[in-house]
């Protein structure tokens, strides 16, 4: 009987260690896979970070002339552009008094960024005069924008209307100049 049984316990084992042998190579193919599964995704997060960082690099080349250009149309100073204010006025033939020139606050921590400075202009003269002041003060030669204008009727004198008109214009132009 054991010589019966010896063959087939045997057979058994071979078997069961036959199934364990392929279990072990599955397990292997599996470990493997995902080796290479991590491995393709960190090449392509690599692949991923260096092609963002060749775009900003390309970027940052393709945009240092439009810089430099930008510094240069900021390069006033705010004197010169008190002047050009001043010329308006005599262009377009009214009193212009310029009152105030104050520092803005800017979220630029650059030192040599751009800074912007608030204008306060007014001016007397005729409604037309005023109204071709306030449009030539709109297109200044300067990044500049006029960001509140008040026009209001001088009052009148002697019950007389006067026929002039007073204006209040705030001015804010940015510059790269220190201020």
């Amino acid at each position: 009987m054991l010589y019966r049984t010896l063959p087939a316990f045997l057979v058994l084992t071979l078997a069961v260690v036959a199934w364990g042998l392929v279990a072990l190579f599955a397990w292997t193919i599996s470990v493997d896979e995902a080796a290479r599964s991590a491995s393709a995704g960190d090449e392509q997060k690599a692949v991923i970070t260096n092609a963002a960082a060749l775009r900003m690099h390309t970027l940052a080349q393709e945009t240092a002339g439009d810089g430099e250009t930008l510094k240069k149309l900021l390069n006033v100073d705010v004197v010169s552009a008190s002047y050009m204010i001043e010329e308006v006025g005599k262009i377009a033939g009214v009193a212009v008094k310029l009152s105030d020139a104050q520092p803005e606050n800017t979220q630029s921590t650059d030192a040599s960024g751009p800074k912007a400075v608030g204008f306060v202009v007014a001016a007397d003269g005729k409604f037309p005069a005023l109204m071709h002041a306030a449009r030539l003060f709109e297109t200044l030669p300067v990044p500049s924008s006029v960001t509140r204008l008040d026009i209001e009727r001088t009052p009148q004198s002697s019950g007389k209307p006067s026929g002039l008109w007073h204006m209040n214009v705030y001015i804010r132009a940015l510059t790269t100049s220190d201020i």
